[in-house]
């Protein structure tokens, strides 16, 4: 047998009792994983001092979840390695288990052939990917030059839409 549920209406006496998945399934239906493109500057990340990097202030969707950062946030890069290269990814992770988002630094693997790290998408974990940062081998400071933008690649992160457009013939 099916069941049929809507929403969202006031409670009478408790008979209306709604959760957070609730509400992110609503909105996840009407809005797309990405980040908000209202500003250029929308968690871009930048070279910070050494080994740092900077997420700039601006918001993301995912799954149904807001995410915002409201100012610069530091991040550190791990120490380079002496005899490889290698590229870590900056992403904004969705934890169901951890029931938060927030920017983080996915480490890669050290090789004569470094690729980024892989995006984790599973049912309690998922990652927007904002920025590739090459680490050169014995580096002591990230510049900008070893910042790749991802944000807008739809691959790995991509923008915000509105899904309300959509017609069902």
């Amino acid at each position: 047998m099916g069941q049929q549920k809507s929403g969202f209406f006031n409670s009478s006496g408790g008979d209306r009792v709604y959760s957070a998945a609730d509400f992110a399934s609503y909105f996840g239906s009407l809005v797309s994983n990405g980040i908000f493109t209202l500003s250029a500057d929308n968690l871009r990340v930048e070279a910070a001092a050494s080994m740092n990097v900077l997420v700039r202030p601006g918001g993301a969707f995912i799954n149904g979840y807001n995410y915002q950062n409201t100012e610069d946030l530091q991040l550190t890069i791990s120490t380079a390695d002496g005899i490889n290269s290698r590229i870590d990814r900056v992403v904004i992770r969705w934890s169901q288990t951890d029931r938060e988002i927030v920017a983080a630094v996915k480490a890669g693997v050290a090789s004569a052939s470094p690729v980024p790290p892989a995006l984790t998408r599973t049912s309690n974990v998922y990652e927007l990917g904002i920025a590739d940062i090459a680490v050169g081998r014995a580096v002591t400071s990230i510049v900008a030059g070893d910042i790749t933008d991802t944000r807008l690649v739809s691959a790995l992160c991509g923008s915000v839409n509105s899904l309300i457009g959509a017609v069902y013939e």
